[in-house]
């Protein structure tokens, strides 16, 4: 939006609104998955299950998830 073309306020509103609804639609997924790593379940996912930090220090059971798994680690790096 030029700051110097006359707009109405109708214009300026809506223009707003689309910026805020683009920056929710892409940061919404990385709060979610950021908020669903400190799940205590063997999937990153709901329902929630506890608080723990185990997938990112934890010895417990094998967790499932593209850095746990060392074909798919290899991978990113050959």
């Amino acid at each position: 939006m030029i700051r110097s073309l006359p707009s109405s306020k109708k214009y300026r509103y809506g223009f707003t609104l689309f910026i805020v609804l683009y920056f929710i639609f892409l940061f919404a997924p990385l709060v979610v998955t950021m908020v669903l790593a400190f799940n205590d379940s063997m999937y990153p996912s709901l329902p929630w299950q506890g608080a723990t930090l185990d997938w990112f220090f934890g010895n417990g059971p094998k967790k499932y998830g593209i850095f746990h798994d060392q074909t798919n680690l290899r991978s990113l790096f050959t």
